[in-house]
């Protein structure tokens, strides 16, 4: 796999490698296979990928997060104590 790395990062670093022709001439001189060569020429990453025996398997994590509606408890609890305190407080003022 390296040896495909440098010959990617030395195709995007020449600046004399524009035209196919210059291209193509390096990949023949470079040292990856044909099915590599073919697959940088046409663009291919997907075929590039699979000529690469000792690629890593890359996971994708999805990390979960709650839901918006879940609320923590404790802001249930503040809400359901001012709801008893002002609703004593209308009791003791209406009782004077």
């Amino acid at each position: 796999m390296s040896k495909v790395i440098q010959v990617l990062e030395t195709m995007a670093s020449n600046a004399s490698l524009v035209s196919e022709e210059d291209i193509n001439t390096f990949l023949t001189t470079a040292e990856i296979n044909t099915e590599q060569q073919q697959a940088i020429t046409a663009k291919n990453v997907e075929q590039l990928a699979e000529t690469i025996a000792d690629l890593p398997k890359i996971i994708a994590h999805i990390q979960v997060l709650p839901a918006e509606d879940d609320e923590p408890i404790e802001d249930d609890q503040e809400n359901d104590q001012e709801n008893d305190n002002s609703a004593s407080s209308k009791l003791l003022a209406s009782s004077f």
